[in-house]
């Protein structure tokens, strides 16, 4: 871990600078010629990309606690932007995405953070019914009772082996062929610094990802 975090660190500097620069590029291509195609999803793809470099970021010193945001969140808020910001990989896939989020209850934490898990865990979800050539679904469920919220996220793509799911957590241990193993590990050490809860099962019909979170209290 302590040269992950020396290689997080090198990572960063070197791919963040350039591709800050080259995303701003986008911007004022866009602006100066808005009916340009193809930028919109130049500007996504890079988004992706910033996205993985920032998982690097919760495994270096770079991202210490001091830097967290705390505050009240609705969940089911976060999870609608992600799901707008991968649009177009979903529309992209012929994906159908089905939501049941009646929730509303808060949860006490870093926006970014938990809002990065949630992206980790949709763009895996994507990659995986995309492996399949059946009817490709992606299912999100958000229930809360009297302590906790639980968001359940599942794909109906290739399921993941009892072995692997042991292992899925655990840092460097992926199942993808260009896998790094460390988006799961950076999400289950964003749930627990939330005091809450990730875990993994899978089948032949559904692989879902099932996380719990304690709720804001009324008063």
């Amino acid at each position: 871990m302590a040269i992950l975090g020396q290689m997080s660190s090198s990572f960063v500097h070197e791919f963040r600078n350039p591709l800050t620069s080259v995303m701003g590029f986008v911007k004022l291509l866009k602006n100066e010629n808005p009916q340009m195609p193809y930028l919109d999803i130049i500007n996504n793809e890079l988004e992706q990309l910033k996205f993985r470099i920032t998982q690097f970021l919760h495994t270096s010193k770079l991202n210490s606690v001091n830097e967290s945001k705390i505050e009240a969140i609705i969940i089911k808020h976060v999870l609608e932007e992600v799901i707008d910001f991968l649009y177009p990989s979903i529309v992209d896939g012929n994906i159908q995405v089905s939501s049941t989020m009646h929730a509303d209850a808060k949860v006490c934490g870093d926006r970014n953070e938990l809002k990065q898990v949630f992206l980790n865990l949709l763009m895996n979800a994507i990659d995986a019914v995309r492996e399949d050539e059946k009817q490709r679904h992606i299912y999100i469920n958000v229930e809360e009772d009297d302590d906790q919220i639980a968001v359940s996220i599942s794909n109906n793509g290739i399921p993941i082996s009892k072995d692997a799911v042991k292992l899925i957590f655990e840092p460097f241990y992926t199942t993808k062929k260009l896998g790094t193993g460390i988006g799961l590990f950076v999400c289950k050490n964003i749930i627990e610094k939330h005091n809450g809860k990730i875990h993994c099962t899978s089948n032949e019909e559904l692989t879902t990802f099932k996380i719990t979170l304690p709720i804001i209290k009324a008063g």
